[in-house]
């Protein structure tokens, strides 16, 4: 059964234990209350109604906002108390896009709503597709990233690319192809469609204000928009976006997003940023080796391990010729009295906001 027919069912189920007539808009009203949006409009702009695979493991809705929507509609004190025994019994759930976004990006994922275990990562089902295309065409940008996600192409994709391309080409010159020719050929031709979806998805998100979807667009084509609006409250790692400036030669970027990284306890960043923009800058770089002592990883001293010839860690065991790898301490000049107080304290203040 589709969600549709699954909530059409539920609805018929409502009526008849509390016995009254409940209008199908007020119910769906009723269903957004239960899973915690203040109006139907608001969940649909966020999530799509689902029907879980384990029920078990939901044990509550929001009974607050169950009575107020119930009392604001006008209907009797009953359905306060059916509504959630009904949507228990046909197992209504609510998945949001940020979900979404974040099992196709293979974050953690909340495991309770278990919507596609049957399926490998980055699939979604027909009907989770067809609610983020309804939501996309409504302009909302997080089904728009989504369905990018869904769309792109990871870097082991199309091994026989360089085949399919010259196979297409030769289809399109006019060339008669016969078996695995015209598949090679044909299944270029779905992979350029899909990258141009994916791309019309990826900057549709971005045009609507997406930031992540800004991002990948300055990773993937070069694109400035993230750096000239200065996104720089995004959640994302910011030694990604780091990396991402430096290829854009946005310098001045890549040093805020260095910094932030450092401060988050990167260690690599403090590392970089006292080999490059804070190299003359004693009293930020002994901030950086307090900090990183402060974080048991310090830098002043040195990191060698040895290796095999294939880069693995070295094995007595196996033998064979012994490299060596990592790297010496960081050795800086003196700081003085005065900017030492400072640096410790600023690192201290950074570790306890680390561990905050």
């Amino acid at each position: 059964m589709t969600i549709k027919n699954i909530i059409y069912s539920a609805h018929q189920t409502l009526e008849q234990l509390a016995q009254t007539h409940v209008k199908r808009s007020h119910f769906y009203e009723l269903l957004a209350a239960a899973l915690g949006f203040n109006t139907y409009a608001s969940l649909t702009h966020q999530a799509i109604f689902i029907q879980r695979k384990n029920p078990g493991k939901v044990s509550s809705f929001n009974r607050v906002l169950i009575k107020k929507r119930v009392e604001a509609l006008g209907y009797e004190s009953i359905l306060s108390s059916t509504l959630p025994l009904v949507m228990d019994e046909h197992h209504i759930g609510a998945l949001t896009f940020a979900d979404i976004i974040a099992e196709l990006k293979n974050e953690d994922y909340p495991e309770d709503y278990d919507w596609e275990s049957d399926y490998s990562y980055q699939e979604v089902t027909p009907e989770v597709l067809q609610a983020l295309e309804a939501a996309a065409k409504l302009e909302n940008p997080l089904a728009h990233y989504a369905l990018a996600l869904h769309l792109q192409k990871s870097d082991e994709d199309d091994d026989d690319g360089i085949s399919n391309d010259y196979w297409y080409k030769q289809m399109q010159s006019g060339r008669e192809l016969n078996g695995a020719e015209k598949e090679f050929a044909l299944d270029y031709f779905k992979q350029l469609a899909e990258e141009k979806k994916y791309q019309f998805h990826l900057r549709e998100a971005a045009r609507l204000g997406y930031d992540l979807a800004k991002l990948d667009l300055a990773e993937k084509f070069k694109d400035h928009a993230f750096f000239n609006d200065q996104h720089r409250d995004v959640d994302v790692d910011p030694m990604r976006v780091a990396e991402i400036a430096y290829s854009l030669r946005r310098y001045d970027d890549h040093h805020h997003w260095l910094t932030t990284a450092a401060e988050s306890g990167n260690i690599r960043a403090m590392r970089e940023l006292m080999e490059s923009y804070d190299k003359n800058h004693n009293l930020r770089s002994w901030t950086w080796i307090y900090l990183s002592q402060l974080l048991g990883n310090d830098l002043t001293q040195d990191r060698y391990y040895a290796i095999h010839e294939n880069g693995s860690s070295y094995e007595d065991d196996v033998g064979g010729a012994l490299f060596t790898a990592g790297e010496g301490g960081v050795e800086l000049p003196p700081i003085e009295p005065e900017d030492d107080v400072l640096a410790r304290a600023h690192a201290k203040s950074l570790f306890k906001r680390i561990n905050n």
